[in-house]
């Protein structure tokens, strides 16, 4: 073996044992999946009230897209997070007791993808809404839904959806900060008496 090739393999061998020796500070450790940083708009909320038969408090970034002239299907389009409510509502007459079932049933179509389904009762007698939101917890479509209701002459659904792959992990910060305005939302939707129905 020549002094070139035996020199090759030091050089080599000392470059390997070189890169192999680190002390502590210097340990790698691979990068956890991050997702992107979200920011959140300031909160400043105005009064909802068209036509409809109901009215309710939602913050600025929330955008009322109207489905139909008859105010029984809105779309609620929040921007900056790509994500959409949307809002049905439904004169009661003798089909309450349907409209709970179809309501309950739209929720637990997404039980094969959640990980968990979380029921809050929603009791308002100054407002007369009386209802039940739903935390949908894993990839399911549809992370958040409600119902409210007077249980005499007004009936609301809302389903959230975003408008991306569902991936329960990534939209967790944006959902955390959209519930805080649903539950506002929620608590204070008041009715019409008077409204058209």
């Amino acid at each position: 073996m020549n002094k070139y090739c035996l020199f090759l393999i030091t050089l080599a061998l000392t470059v390997v044992v070189a890169s192999c020796g680190s002390s502590a500070s210097e340990d790698y450790y691979p990068k956890p999946m991050g997702y992107l940083r979200v920011e959140f708009p300031e909160r400043t909320y105005s009064v909802y009230a068209s036509d409809c038969p109901y009215s309710f408090d939602m913050p600025d970034y929330f955008s009322v897209i109207d489905k139909d002239s008859m105010c029984n299907k809105k779309d609620i389009f929040m921007e900056r997070f790509n994500a959409t409510l949307n809002l049905t509502y439904i004169p009661v007459d003798t089909n309450l007791n349907e409209l709970l079932e179809r309501s309950r049933q739209f929720v637990y179509e997404h039980s094969q993808f959640a990980d968990a389904i979380e029921e809050e009762q929603i009791l308002n007698s100054e407002n007369k809404t009386y209802g039940i939101r739903y935390n949908i917890k894993g990839d399911a479509a549809s992370p958040f839904q409600f119902y409210l209701t007077d249980s005499s002459d007004h009936f609301m659904r809302g389903a959230l959806h975003f408008n991306v792959k569902p991936n329960y992990d990534s939209i967790r910060p944006s959902l955390d900060y959209i519930l805080v305005d649903m539950d506002r939302m929620l608590s204070t939707v008041k009715w019409k008496s008077d409204s058209l129905q």
